[in-house]
């Protein structure tokens, strides 16, 4: 591999690296056509992927979206289960640290 090549590898590394940094920190800005300035923070970043290696630009969108798709589905079973262990509590009679861990349970289902 010549030097060309290995920094152009380099860089594709880097970006996705600072994509993912900035989508970790900041998980709500899914919508690029905002002029946000953390948008245009984010979509600089992209446009340089996309610039360096368009193959890399668009195999990072299928993974983001394949990583979003199977965020959404374990909160979907996360909550099934959750449902679940509140539906049991309901029948039972629960001391005060019972108590405690079903309030909790109930507050996390809500936040889905």
């Amino acid at each position: 591999m010549d030097e060309i090549k290995l920094h152009k590898l380099l860089e594709i590394q880097y970006l996705k690296g600072r994509l993912d940094e900035l989508h970790k920190a900041f998980p709500t800005v899914l919508d690029m056509n905002r002029s946000r300035k953390l948008d245009q923070r984010i979509q600089k970043y992209y446009n340089k992927l996309k610039s360096v290696d368009e193959l890399a630009y668009h195999l990072y969108q299928v993974e983001r979206t394949n990583s979003e798709f199977s965020k959404s589905k374990s909160k979907k079973e996360m909550v099934g289960l959750l449902s679940e262990i509140v539906d049991v509590f309901n029948t039972i009679e629960l001391d005060n640290k019972s108590l405690i861990l079903f309030d909790k349970i109930k507050n996390q289902i809500e936040k889905y």
